[in-house]
């Protein structure tokens, strides 16, 4: 079996239209401000934009993409990467309210830089900083609840 960068690229183009529809219900904010359906279009408009570069891209290349060996495919390390990614962001859904945006969120990064093989103390220190320059921009700038977690009982 193939994977075609055309057909992921349409996979792409679909999932981001129907999550740019699934946001046309979201409520608008008086005043002009941007709502809860902000980032969520954003997102999806990339999606959109981004997939069908990838489809054209799949196209005129005609497709020339390698079988994939579905049997060896746990060995592939990018592979294997994508799905440490996959396994944080789960973790980060069910232990968030648990742990809070600032342990699970540096904890995350920690271990995805440190599969990804950069020095341990450097991954310590990037966790850290980038995830507390987050918390400060949507926690305090724009003012969206984030989970305290175990930091504040």
């Amino acid at each position: 079996m193939k994977i075609s960068d055309t057909v992921v690229g349409a996979g792409f183009v679909g999932a981001g239209a129907l999550i740019f529809a699934a946001t046309l219900n979201f409520p608008a904010l008086e005043g002009g401000h941007p709502g809860p359906s902000l980032f969520p279009r954003i997102l999806a408009s990339l999606m959109v934009g981004f997939g069908g570069l990838l489809s054209i891209q799949g196209m005129r290349s005609r497709d020339t993409t390698d079988e994939v060996d579905w049997l060896r495919l746990y060995k592939n390390p990018s592979f294997i990467n994508a799905t440490f990614v996959l396994a944080g962001v789960l973790a980060y859904i069910f232990l968030v309210e648990w742990l809070g945006f600032l342990v699970m969120g540096a904890l995350v990064i920690f271990i995805i830089m440190w599969r990804l093989k950069v020095h341990p103390l450097k991954a310590l220190v990037v966790a850290i900083v980038f995830n507390t320059l987050v918390h400060f921009l949507f926690a305090k700038i724009l003012r969206v609840p984030l989970s305290l977690g175990i930091l504040w009982w």
